[in-house]
């Protein structure tokens, strides 16, 4: 059964913790739309983002869980998936985001599977509940492009804390030797 998606909130049957195995579940089920794009909003000044996935596009994306650094759309090259110019709050995606800051209305945070990323699921895409906006900026990245980067906090509506996979020592060991 299809539901909405162009909400700021819960998706009704769909509560924080919620997993599913491929993009096309989280469009059908009215998670996060998009079957490709990280980001689903209207650009409208009574608009905003909807949901983000996360799922280790951007270099630049960093996520300590409650907290996301979450870097806007486009500039990217489809094949290569490397950055080649440079981004814009004028693409409707990142002007979601922008209008989701102005206003603070809840944003839908998905995350899917990513080795390097502790917070995320091991295996298909995993609904983290809602986040809010913090602050929108425009600076370089690591590529050297300019960049959308969006400070995102999760909204704790209880006791809920977010999964975490421990990390070995030799992904200790081998984070130390990348870095």
């Amino acid at each position: 059964m299809s539901r909405d998606p162009r909400v700021f909130r819960h998706i009704p049957g769909y509560e924080f913790g919620h997993l599913f195995d491929f993009r096309q579940e989280l469009s059908d089920a009215g998670v996060h739309a998009p079957t490709w794009a990280g980001i689903h909003g209207d650009s409208s000044p009574d608009g905003g983002a909807f949901s983000i996935c996360i799922s280790g596009g951007y270099e630049d994306n960093k996520d300590n869980g409650d907290k996301i650094t979450y870097v806007g759309s486009g500039g990217r090259d489809d094949d290569t998936e490397r950055q080649i110019a440079h981004q814009s709050f004028d693409n409707p995606p990142n002007k979601a985001l922008l209008v989701s800051c102005e206003t603070k209305r809840p944003v839908r945070v998905i995350r899917g599977a990513d080795k390097s990323n502790n917070w995320a699921p091991s295996k298909g895409y995993r609904y983290d509940g809602l986040y809010v906006v913090d602050s929108a900026t425009m600076r370089p990245g690591k590529a050297g492009y300019r960049m959308c980067f969006f400070e995102l906090r999760r909204i704790k509506e209880g006791n809920e804390n977010l999964p975490y996979r421990c990390l070995t020592l030799e992904k200790i060991q081998k984070r130390a030797r990348n870095n």
